[in-house]
């Protein structure tokens, strides 16, 4: 009865203090900023469209020529919560719920670890508080951080009860735990457990019972562990290495460098004096310039760069290195003081720039998320030293409820007060902004099918494509569209080749980038500015205050909304341009109707990836754009050529998780054993 009470406090814990800060997810709001739609919800939009049709996206078909979904994995288009929430939800209400869920896993886990380690109920309420809405919050413009780090801390949590109770059932829930973090598309803070996870037993380790042939055994039950929840990620790990081989990624160039985000040494002292970078009169971004003490050669941002976890905190972990005769972590204190400060080490990028070739030190951009092993680190630590300080006092169990409940309210507060930005001028945004992120009651995302541009194009069929500001975002319209913006994604993207310049002036300039349209296939431009229709050869056809984009935007002026005359599309025959009747996009196929009785070319101004078959007409070599050879004939019936996207590497990956999956059920039964005999073996021998 007692831990039924104790899991319903944590739980009221967990769920109430995503209320007291995302209040707005709660009531039906949202969040605007960051990469939250120029990445984000153009992601969510393709999935939950696809799903609502019964299918499941492989194929982005409206980012620029499209990329592969499992490939750049972040829409995570198979990892199963998505797929019920943006199957049963609409966009904005399946995306607030995915983050208020991961908070309750994230804090619930940390409790469970910290319970793990020996802590008390109140110190490992403080922990949880402290690390999840210390790091956390003001990451919230960034999807993956607390599914990430959800995962994360679940996947310690399994793994120290295999340590501690040799229960061969956790093997199988930190095989299911890494799978599905690597399947919710943002592989960063998964690598980052992998490092922690292979110094865990060393870390929480506080005695040394078992024979050195036992140890070696659960080392290599947790390496078996690893290696089952990477290959229940394989149907997807697999088309992100495949994708990586023609990525941006290639090579470290202005497009990527793995040290941009990075915490310069100087900003360590937010830990201690927050005041001096959030509350100056420069913002955080300005003064991070300046921190140049030591740093590395790279640019970095305030969030990146956030490592504050509470005052409070910091000074409860330090006070326990003064009763580590009553703490918990007596005698491991230094190892966790040690993770603290490698983490820190991490995160100044300086490792990063010294072993970029090392693999996946250099794959990840953003060296300043290893802070969340130091944010880590405190959080147990100030559950330890408040312990220690508790443990001090004879007093009574209501007494140290009460203190309890106030340090933790402390706590939250002040991590409240640190994850806001109080700008004088800001209402009706007041204590709405967490850095780049604002809460809105009303967000744009629901103004979806009120768009009037996302109307006119639902009257077209796929044969458009759309030039406008915004990257990734006008895709929300239901349209291809270009530029594009990708964390990972196929390097033609980051070339000035799929670059306009709608501020040119000069009319040669303006006939050169009139011309690099037609190549793209662009039909359409959507601009802030008015175009000379003459030099730039478009017909305005409207100037629309949209209800999606204006808002999303914050804009109040109308755009200006163009189409290219004579504009040959994004399907076209080079030798006849009126050929193409109608042509079907959808995520894995796409159909195109041709009159032409002569024969010739097709070129659909697509990338030409690996997978992407045409099981209708032959193929021609084309190192860009895919193409095919037409047949010619009836001029009354037209010819159908089809395109069907079939991977190799998603066949593989399928194999990889089926093995995974079966292997997370057996690999457990089969060690269990074999700790079993080796325990008796230790026993005879004893004996």
């Amino acid at each position: 009865m007692q831990k039924a009470i104790s899991a319903c406090v944590v739980a009221l814990f967990a769920v109430g203090l995503t209320w007291v800060f995302w209040w707005p997810l709660w009531e039906g709001g949202g969040l605007i900023g960051g990469d939250l739609y120029p990445y984000y919800f153009p992601q969510k939009a393709v999935l939950a469209d696809a799903l609502a049709n019964t299918e499941i996206p492989f194929w982005n078909p409206l980012v620029g020529f499209g990329y592969p979904v499992l490939g750049e994995s972040q829409t995570g288009a198979l990892y199963p919560v998505y797929l019920i929430l943006y199957r049963f939800l609409d966009i904005n209400s399946a995306y607030n719920f995915s983050q208020l869920l991961h908070y309750v896993i994230a804090f619930v886990s940390t409790y469970g670890v910290a319970r793990r380690l020996g802590l008390g109920r109140w110190p490992s309420l403080l922990a949880a508080v402290t690390f999840v809405y210390g790091w956390f919050p003001a990451r919230i413009c960034l999807e993956w951080a607390i599914v990430g780090g959800a995962w994360s801390i679940a996947f310690l949590w399994a793994e120290t009860v295999f340590l501690q109770s040799r229960n061969r059932w956790s093997l199988a829930a930190m095989s299911l735990i890494l799978g599905l973090n690597l399947l919710a598309g943002h592989y960063n803070l998964a690598f980052i457990t992998i490092l922690l996870a292979a110094v865990w037993p060393w870390l929480i380790s506080r005695r040394e019972s078992d024979q050195p042939g036992l140890k070696v055994t659960k080392l290599i039950a947790i390496a078996g562990a690893l290696m089952l929840g990477f290959a229940i990620a394989g149907v997807q790990i697999i088309p992100t290495w495949e994708l990586k081989s023609v990525s941006q990624r290639q090579e470290e160039a202005v497009a990527f460098t793995p040290t941009y985000g990075h915490l310069p040494p100087a900003a360590i002292s937010q830990l201690w004096t927050p005041w001096s970078w959030y509350a100056g009169e420069m913002t955080t971004d300005e003064y991070l310039v300046e921190a140049n003490w030591l740093a590395v050669p790279d640019s970095t941002n305030q969030v990146e760069a956030y490592v504050y976890c509470g005052i409070l905190p910091l000074v409860l972990a330090i006070l326990g290195i003064f009763f580590r005769s009553h703490g918990q972590l007596s005698g491991v204190q230094w190892r966790w003081w040690g993770i603290f400060v490698v983490g820190l080490l991490m995160a100044t990028g300086w490792p990063t720039y010294w072993l970029a070739d090392v693999p996946g030190i250099g794959f990840f951009r953003g060296p300043g998320r290893y802070s969340m092993i130091s944010a880590f680190a405190v959080a147990i630590l100030a559950g330890n030293g408040f312990q220690s300080l508790v443990s001090q006092r004879n007093s009574s169990k209501r007494t140290k409820n009460v203190f309890g409940l106030v340090v933790v309210l402390i706590v939250v507060g002040d991590l409240w007060v640190a994850s806001r930005k109080f700008q004088v001028g800001s209402s009706p945004f007041w204590m709405r902004q967490v850095f780049y992120a604002t809460l809105l009651d009303d967000p744009p995302i629901t103004y979806r099918d009120e768009s009037e541009l996302r109307e006119y194009f639902r009257q077209l069929d796929g044969n458009v494509r759309l030039y406008a500001p915004g990257q990734n975002m006008p895709t929300l319209l239901g349209v291809s569209s270009l530029p594009v913006y990708l964390g990972l994604g196929p390097a033609i993207y980051e070339t000035q080749a799929v670059r306009v310049d709608l501020m040119e002036a000069a009319p040669e300039r303006i006939q050169e980038e009139r011309s690099r349209l037609e190549q793209l296939g662009v039909t359409h431009i959507l601009s802030e500015h008015p175009l000379n229709e003459t030099l730039w050869n478009v017909n305005l056809e409207s100037r629309p205050v949209d209800a999606l984009l204006n808002r999303a935007f914050g804009r109040r002026e109308p755009f200006y909304f163009y189409s290219l005359t004579d504009a040959s599309g994004r399907c076209h025959v080079p030798e006849d341009p009126d050929a193409v009747v109608t042509l079907s996009v959808s995520p894995n196929e796409v159909i195109a109707e041709v009159n032409n009785s002569s024969g010739g070319t097709l070129e659909l101004r697509d990338l030409n990836y690996p997978g992407w078959v045409c099981t209708s007409h032959e193929e021609l070599d084309s190192e860009l754009y895919r193409t095919v050879k037409l047949t010619g004939g009836d001029e009354e019936v037209p010819e159908r050529v089809r395109w069907v996207f079939r991977p190799r590497s998603h066949f593989l990956g399928a194999i990889l998780s089926s093995l995974g999956l079966i292997g997370m059920i057996f690999f457990p039964i089969w060690i269990g054993r074999f700790i079993n005999s080796k325990e008796k073996a230790v026993s005879s021998a004893h004996s």
